[in-house]
């Protein structure tokens, strides 16, 4: 039973060892997270298309539950602009967008969606999954995510007012009404740009969105920006969020489930990419099913908390570590600070420019948009460049919504175009190389053994290639007819055979029989071998067919058909 939880519920297993030593840096780190995490969360908050104390409203519980159920020892959760784009995209495609009550509903419906399925996939064991989306898609994905959230931001740096909710119908309000920015609210945003992005450059780690956020409020109380035409925050609840079950009607729901399904699977990926990368760097592990129930979690008392939903960051796990975090008590931390602060000082963000979130968004996104990466893309491999292409394109064209189901079909058309490939290369022996075989083609150096046809199956063979990959070896088998006694086909790269694979080397042995060719295979993994057993194609050859090695499989056909087989020396 301790067992049992210590492996869903991880905290029971680390938090007896905690060492006292730990304290002060993990208090310096949940402050930091806090400073940080506060700023950014409003900002992704109006990304979302909902207040912004939802964004606050998101940290609490999803911190407490993350450090209760999630595997990794220092990542932080809380909105982050993928997860925030989603949600907001989802409210525009059901068109509650402007009716705060139900939109706000409806985020943390679509919150706490999301957390039922990560969880249901984090017990059931499907942490695999993940691994089926490209990291060229995702690349592609996120720049155009991040291009989606600077063109939403661009009507409150320039100060046009706007109500569209597309990034063309941004981008044409915008060019409509030049006439109207506000040169005030452009000079405000410069410097705050100019701050997030020259004071991340020179001090890295310093809480730089917080310090943004304090000089910007104390001006703000002396000259009432709101006089003078600046868009500000407006009055923000204070106290602590209405906790339960959000409510709405039945013809929402569709949207809901697909909402929390896109929201799971972006925050999901982003998560996991956050908690891998300080892992390695910290030595530890994580376990990605685990890391399924931790973020589902997290989401789910986000959305009780009338929240929305919620990932692991890079950029905030960065500050947690970067300010010494050990373990989740930063998070604990970091919990008790937001909370004091929307017990205290939510009154003082009133007359706050809008302004200020904008240019904490566009810095916080900035990294989403990774031109050296596609650079990368094109210089070594164009394909991965173009898919990654494909994905950014998808979002801008199609929206973020649409824009991520392309991107997992684009993900899921290239494992089924790279798996239905046929490999079927004929190879010789290495001179010097012992045990070395090799492609014959362009590769005169390397010999073939008279009588024997050695082809290499560098692809697995499955139900989808199966019959083709018959096709490609009796046709090189036709080119070697006149002077063919035996056949060896390597089938390392098979680790498992289903039925129609098996019956189609059924079949292949007995076309090759008919034309007096025998066949014998080479290196065939125990799970392979099983099925042929299996299936009788074992009794029907021989066991003296099967061997772990090449050189041996060919030595054994020349021995048992009477054929000289003379190796380079390497080979003896």
């Amino acid at each position: 039973m301790g067992r049992l939880l210590r492996r869903y519920i991880p905290i029971v297993g680390w938090l007896p060892n905690y060492q006292r030593r730990w304290l002060g840096r993990d208090a310096i780190a949940g402050v930091a997270v806090a400073s940080v995490a506060i700023p950014t969360s409003m900002g992704y908050a109006g990304i979302a298309h909902v207040p912004v104390q939802v964004g606050l409203y998101a940290l609490p519980l999803a911190l407490l539950l993350y450090a209760i159920f999630g595997s990794s020892r220092q990542l932080a959760v809380g909105p982050s602009s993928t997860v925030a784009i989603m949600s907001g995209a989802s409210l525009v495609s059901l068109g509650v967008v402007g009716d705060v009550p139900t939109a706000i509903a409806l985020t943390a419906a679509m919150a706490i969606t999301a957390g039922l399925m990560l969880v249901a996939a984090g017990v059931l064991g499907f942490g695999w999954a993940t691994d089926f989306i490209s990291r060229p898609v995702i690349t592609g994905f996120t720049f155009g995510l991040g291009i989606v959230v600077v063109v939403a931001e661009l009507p409150h740096i320039l100060g046009i007012p706007t109500a569209a909710t597309t990034p063309y119908g941004r981008v044409i309000d915008i060019a409509e009404n030049l006439e109207g920015v506000s040169f005030l609210t452009i000079a405000v945003g410069v410097f705050a740009l100019a701050v997030m992005f020259l004071g991340s450059w020179w001090r890295p780690h310093w809480p730089w969105a917080l310090a943004l956020m304090i000089v910007a409020i104390v001006v703000a109380g002396f000259l009432n920006p709101g006089q003078y035409g600046m868009e500000t925050l407006g009055s923000i609840p204070a106290g602590l969020p209405d906790f339960g079950i959000p409510t709405f009607e039945a013809s929402q729901l569709p949207g809901v489930l697909l909402g929390g399904a896109a929201i799971a699977l972006v925050g999901t990926g982003e998560g996991l990419s956050a908690g891998r990368i300080y892992a390695a760097k910290g030595n530890y592990r994580i376990r990605s099913s685990q890391e399924f129930i931790g973020a589902g979690a997290a989401n789910i008392g986000s959305g009780l908390s009338s929240g929305m939903a919620v990932c692991g960051s890079v950029s905030r796990t960065g500050t947690a570590v970067a300010s010494g975090a050990k373990t989740q008590v930063s998070a604990l931390v970091a919990l008790v600070t937001i909370v004091v602060v929307l017990l205290t000082l939510t009154d003082t963000l009133d007359d706050l420019p809008r302004v200020i979130l904008s240019a904490v968004v566009i810095a916080s996104v900035w990294s989403l948009m990774d031109v050296s990466t596609m650079k990368r893309y094109w210089r070594i491999r164009r394909n991965d460049f173009v898919a990654a292409a494909t994905g950014l394109l998808g979002v801008i064209a199609l929206g973020p919504l649409y824009g991520l189901l392309a991107a997992v079909a684009i993900s899921l058309l290239g494992l089924v175009y790279r798996s239905n490939r046929i490999i079927v290369d004929p190879v010789g022996m290495i001179p010097d190389e012992r045990a070395g075989w090799g492609f014959l083609p362009g590769h005169p150096e390397r010999q073939s053994v008279p009588g024997i046809l050695v082809l290499r199956l560098g692809a697995p063979i499955f139900w989808a290639n199966a019959a083709r990959t018959g096709e490609a070896v009796l046709q090189l088998v036709d080119e070697e007819r006149q002077e063919l006694t035996a056949v060896v086909l390597d089938l390392e790269a098979t680790g498992q055979l289903d039925i129609t694979s098996v019956d189609m080397l059924t079949s292949l042995i007995d076309a090759l029989k008919k034309d007096g060719v025998d066949t014998y295979f080479a290196r065939v993994l125990p799970q392979t071998m099983e099925v042929i057993r299996k299936a009788g194609l074992a009794d029907e050859l021989g066991e003296d067919h099967f061997w772990h090695s090449i050189t041996y499989t060919v030595e054994q056909a020349c021995e048992q058909h009477g054929l000289a087989f003379d190796p380079p020396s390497g080979q003896n």
